[in-house]
């Protein structure tokens, strides 16, 4: 698609009124996120951060209820366990330390990125979780697009040549630039090309990503991935007794290390306990959107655990929380 082309889809994009409410509307969550945490403005909130406040199930205002869920719309973060949460809520002091990092604005995007997020369990790798949360204390500075590979299918799309850039900026080749310097290299490609044309100009961030997403969907190639005998089972989970055989193997990985009781002919399906101690319910489904093919009662359990989460945000914002032990295999194998 030339560039001709691509603002031709935008002016199209333009009438999307469903994505500008959705954006319009956490722009104002937003407002109220930097009213709780307001951390670039003042980092010496960051030391008045409690475990609980990093994060606390059922609370209401807890910092990576909003990273994770209330600022989604934003840049979207898939995380497959609150055990993620729960090491960093485990590790309060080097959490302080790393956003502390994150808000100095005398560091680059990618010193921010290339800190040592992996002394957090789960925090490293591609650090999506890194790339959010400075997404939303610069959201004028970063395009909230977190997946590299995304990043580089988006680039290939849009004729950006980021391997000669890489050379040109970095004085290397791309393939050995730190996670930092690639999300560095194509937030700049991005914003050239989103200021050079007026119809992408007037937009917000958030707003941009949106548009490549829907022009350019990235296609998910095939990865090799850990055969599901690992986990116990020849193939995917076609009935909740086989989820609720995975949850009886990884719950203590998925955070809860007690089962009280299980009580697969009634709702919800099981009683556990969590690492604080504190008795939880669970309903078991293949799929989250069974939860909602089966009419239960919304308020009736504090977690769904499934195998997979096929629903959209907007059909699971008022559920209990959920769980896919499918985005958790790789955490656990």
């Amino acid at each position: 698609m030339d560039i001709q082309e691509l603002i031709e889809e935008a002016k199209k994009f333009e009438n999307n009124t469903k994505a500008k409410r959705i954006v319009e509307k956490a722009w104002q969550q937003h407002k109220k996120f930097l009213r709780l945490y307001p951390f670039r403005e003042h980092p010496e909130d960051i030391d008045l951060l409690t475990s609980d406040k990093i994060y606390k199930p059922g609370a209401e205002d807890y910092f990576f209820l909003w990273i994770e869920h209330r600022l989604r719309p934003l840049g979207a973060l898939w995380i497959g366990s609150a055990s993620v949460w729960e090491s960093a809520r485990n590790q309060l002091d080097k959490l302080k330390e790393l956003l502390k990092t994150m808000v100095d604005d005398s560091l680059s995007l990618s010193q921010k990125i290339d800190a040592h997020w992996e002394d957090i369990k789960w925090f490293g790798g591609d650090r999506h979780i890194a790339k959010k949360i400075i997404s939303c204390y610069y959201p004028n500075k970063v395009i909230p697009i977190f997946n590299t590979e995304h990043l580089e299918h988006f680039a290939s799309k849009l004729n950006l040549e980021f391997k000669k850039r890489a050379l040109e900026e970095y004085g290397k080749p791309y393939d050995i630039l730190s996670i930092g310097q690639k999300f560095e290299l194509f937030n700049n490609l991005l914003f050239q090309l989103k200021n050079k044309h007026r119809e992408f100009k007037k937009w917000d961030n958030s707003f941009f990503v949106r548009f490549l997403y829907e022009i350019f969907p990235p296609q998910k190639p095939p990865e090799p991935r850990k055969p599901l005998y690992s986990l116990g089972i020849l193939f995917e989970p076609e009935y909740e007794q086989e989820v609720l055989y995975l949850f009886s193997v990884f719950h203590r990985e998925l955070g809860f290390p007690y089962i009280i009781k299980i009580q697969s002919h009634e709702f919800p399906d099981a009683i556990v306990m969590n690492k604080n101690k504190e008795t939880k319910t669970i309903e078991f489904e293949v799929r989250a959107s069974d939860f909602l093919t089966h009419k239960h009662d919304k308020k009736g359990c504090d977690y769904i655990v499934c195998w997979e989460n096929d629903l959209a945000e907007d059909q699971y914002k008022d559920l209990p929380e959920i769980i896919s032990i499918k985005n958790s295999t790789e955490e656990f194998t």
